[in-house]
């Protein structure tokens, strides 16, 4: 059984700041197959498309969700849109697979991939109606007529052997594409191929990144304005690129503790606020987990957002205070920005929460000179009220008991608040 030390706090002191994290509640897609990307135009619009040529919209914010007509039965990985109306589609196995739409889905017509050399597509990004970019396995290619012609696109010469999964797109001439490559006879190594315009018919240069990202991958990439972009790894590396040259060095943002744990998608939907998930297993459930900034990335959430029993997740965010994931078995989540999140913690004294995670009960010991009431509230994380009450401090060293052994597994709040302050805490029942 892995966990996650992040989800074991011990100690909180009264200056450290989180970012706000989310409420996570399901809605129904109205279908049960893999569900491999979504993507939202806005907090009202977006689709989701997954396995057997599977898209689903909605219009509402997810209250409903309705089955578009594709017109294949191939696998569709991943979805694009720049507006409410026009967007793309693409993936294929046994066939090339890519379609387009100028009326919101409502109607999805194949485009030509005859100059596609793979049938495995695996992303596309558009900056406008006409210039786009999709990539297969290991090749690029570029449309300047909205995806009705595709011209391939080479790389420098020394690429070898590349794999590439993830694009990112800033302007008309420049995008960025993440993946991995040989970087010698049996070494892979993760790495971000830059386009270069002025290289032309050999376009793409690679960032070169450094021996520490060897045997690893590049999953997810974004950028939040043209010079500024993160991008997430196999082996739970996030990096971020600050420098203001084309090339960009990308250095390390962020490591999941567990480097077993894969950074899968990630979603900026402005400069500050940014959303990245993983997944852990926990008692034999792989359960996801989301990490949140509200800074630009200057730090993340030390306590993920969880949802347990969901796989092969996908997250998008048109907000900064509304995100969806989809993945396993049709299942699609709404995330909010959280009422009850706590984004400083104010409350001055020791609290120590052991066993964390436990299967039973949990012991809440606090060290206090004050002899005084302390509130407290044990909720999920949709913040449904589990258990509340009030501790008398009596002593230096007070110790009160939570008997989990009612409830489900999965991550739970505790608040605790006096009249001088509050603080909360992450709790995980096996």
């Amino acid at each position: 059984m892995k966990t996650l030390t992040t989800l074991i706090l011990l100690f909180i002191s009264s200056s450290v700041i989180f970012a706000q994290n989310f409420n996570w509640t399901p809605q129904n897609s109205g279908v049960s197959v893999l569900l491999n990307d979504v993507y939202f135009s806005d907090n009202q619009t977006g689709w989701a498309v997954g396995d057997d040529g599977t898209i689903v919209n909605t219009t509402d914010g997810g209250q409903t969700w309705n089955t578009q007509t594709s017109g294949v039965t191939d696998i569709l990985r991943a979805v694009f849109f720049i507006d409410n109306n026009t967007g793309w589609a693409v993936g294929g196995k046994l066939n090339k697979t890519m379609l387009k739409t100028t009326d919101g889905g409502s109607n999805w017509q194949s485009l030509d991939a005859g100059s596609i050399f793979s049938n495995l597509m695996y992303d596309i990004a558009f900056v406008d109606e006409n210039t786009g970019w999709v990539i297969t396995t290991d090749s690029i290619y570029r449309t300047s007529d909205g995806g009705n012609t595709w011209l391939h696109e080479g790389y420098i010469t020394g690429v070898f052997s590349p794999t590439i999964r993830t694009i990112a797109v800033t302007s008309d001439t420049m995008a960025y594409v993440g993946g991995s490559r040989k970087s010698g006879a049996s070494i892979r190594s993760a790495d971000i191929f830059y386009r270069r315009p002025e290289n032309a018919p050999s376009f793409w240069s690679t960032s070169g990144f450094d021996l520490t990202l060897n045997d690893d991958h590049i999953n997810s990439i974004q950028f939040v304005n043209s010079d500024i972009g993160f991008a997430g790894s196999t082996k739970g590396k996030l990096l971020r690129k600050t420098d203001f040259h084309t090339s960009g060095v990308w250095e390390l943002n962020f490591q999941l503790s567990d480097e077993t744990q894969s950074i899968w998608s990630l979603s900026f939907p402005d400069e500050n606020h940014g959303i990245f998930n993983t997944g852990t297993e926990i008692s034999g459930t792989t359960n996801a987990l989301f990490y949140h900034t509200a800074n630009g990335g200057e730090t993340w959430s030390s306590m993920p957002d969880t949802i347990p029993d969901f796989l092969l997740v996908t997250v998008n965010a048109p907000d900064s205070a509304n995100a969806w994931a989809v993945g396993s078995g049709g299942k699609i989540f709404k995330g909010v920005l959280s009422p009850t999140g706590i984004t400083q913690m104010t409350l001055d004294m020791d609290i120590s929460i052991y066993p964390n995670p436990s299967s039973d009960r949990v012991y809440v010991a606090i060290n206090s000179d004050e002899n005084e009431l302390i509130s407290y509230a044990l909720l999920d994380m949709t913040g449904r009220v589990i258990e509340n009450g009030q501790w008398s401090l009596n002593s230096s060293n007070s110790r009160f008991t939570l008997n989990l052994s009612d409830v489900i597994s999965g991550v739970y709040l505790l608040k605790l608040s006096t009249i001088n302050g509050q603080s909360a805490f992450r709790i995980l029942k096996n």
